[in-house]
């Protein structure tokens, strides 16, 4: 028994997206030229389209025609997925990275997954060149990537288009790009920031600094969190004790020593972008002769090691690492098996008080 006619049309149509040569956006020929094509009247055209539209393939506009709204994965030339991951992260000695990778290997690996990992070093170039390399070799099922410099312009955001054209998942990690249309597992980093200042004013400080990562899109979001906790407790927001850093002075706050605490003068805490950035404070409090947290209280984000391990123990918001590296390659999964999965997900902030932060309230 033969192919039923609207059926070879929608083989056809799926084999054009499997190849490459339909792509996320593309209209699809009218329905004269594709009942000419095939031979066939146009209402057995149109039933195949209504059936890639009930799969999610395409989309109908009104007075427009059809489009291709979401493809397939790329597969290898004899038909069979590839079944390989690639994860790109920012850097390999993050004290974040290890444990989330733990989660991602494990899920990836029941499912019986390749993993590829690689690193951008958070420069643009070297994200520019992984995405280009996967552009030309298409030989994998998906990709899981922590973004660049996530508050800048993204000048790969084209290329970013092109993977996704071409079918390959992609999901985010850690943070995405605003201006991309691609998911992403993460902290809730507005939330974060707001419980971090919080926990502060509850404890009656009112004079409360901030230092945040100025190209990540996390330092963004926390600093959003912190300005809403002020303003809705009816604190001003004195800029003039909120620093800006980036990677660089990130890895040597000692460097930057006169002017971190010229900034923070007057108040008596502060909200810290990660406990690597509350780990260097503190050493340049102690260099001063500042102590924490009788001078000045401290609220970081990440509970890593590092927030134990600290001179004074830091009250930390918990970054999920494992339980994100987990959720972000179970949701990846999710939109292999089908594009039209919702795979954005962030983590609830969950604050851990240690001996960081001293009660203002009788002052």
């Amino acid at each position: 028994m033969g192919t039923a006619k609207y059926q070879q049309v929608i083989n056809w149509i799926e084999e054009q997206m499997k190849t490459g040569k339909l792509k996320v956006g593309d209209r699809l020929d009218s329905e004269n030229s594709m009942s000419k094509r095939f031979g066939i009247s146009r209402q057995t055209v149109r039933h195949a389209i209504s059936v890639l539209e009930q799969k999610g393939f395409l989309e109908s506009r009104q007075g427009s025609g059809s489009y291709i709204k979401s493809c397939f994965p790329i597969i290898k030339n004899n038909g069979t997925s590839t079944k390989t991951v690639v994860i790109v992260s920012t850097y390999v000695n993050s004290y974040i990275f290890p444990k989330t990778i733990q989660g991602m290997e494990r899920i990836l690996e029941k499912a019986d997954y390749n993993i590829r990992i690689m690193f951008t070093h958070n420069k643009r170039e070297a994200e520019k060149k992984i995405l280009k390399k996967f552009l030309e070799e298409r030989n994998i099922d998906g990709m899981i990537i922590e973004p660049v410099k996530s508050a800048l312009p993204n000048p790969n955001e084209k290329y970013y288009k092109q993977l996704q054209e071409q079918g390959i998942p992609i999901l985010f990690f850690n943070s995405f790009y605003e201006n991309c249309s691609i998911p992403h597992v993460s902290l809730d980093d507005i939330a974060a920031g707001k419980k971090a200042t919080d926990y502060l004013i509850q404890q009656g400080h009112k004079k409360i600094g901030g230092i945040f990562k100025l190209e990540d899109g996390q330092g963004m979001r926390r600093y959003e969190g912190y300005f809403d906790a002020l303003e809705r407790a009816g604190l001003p927001l004195m800029e003039k004790h909120v620093l800006w850093i980036d990677t660089e002075e990130q890895q040597h706050m000692e460097y930057s020593a006169e002017r971190i605490l010229k900034r923070l003068e007057g108040c008596s805490a502060c909200v810290c972008y990660n406990d690597e950035v509350a780990h260097g404070l503190t050493n340049i409090c102690r260099n001063a002769r500042i102590s924490i947290p009788k001078e000045l209280s401290l609220v970081s984000i990440d509970n890593s090691e590092l927030a134990n391990l600290n001179y004074v123990p830091l009250t930390s918001i918990s970054h999920p690492m494992e339980r994100l590296g987990e959720k972000t390659a179970e949701h990846l999964l999710k939109i292999i098996e089908n594009p039209q999965f919702e795979a954005n997900y962030e983590f609830e902030a969950e604050l851990n008080v240690r001996n960081s932060v001293i009660s203002r309230k009788d002052e």
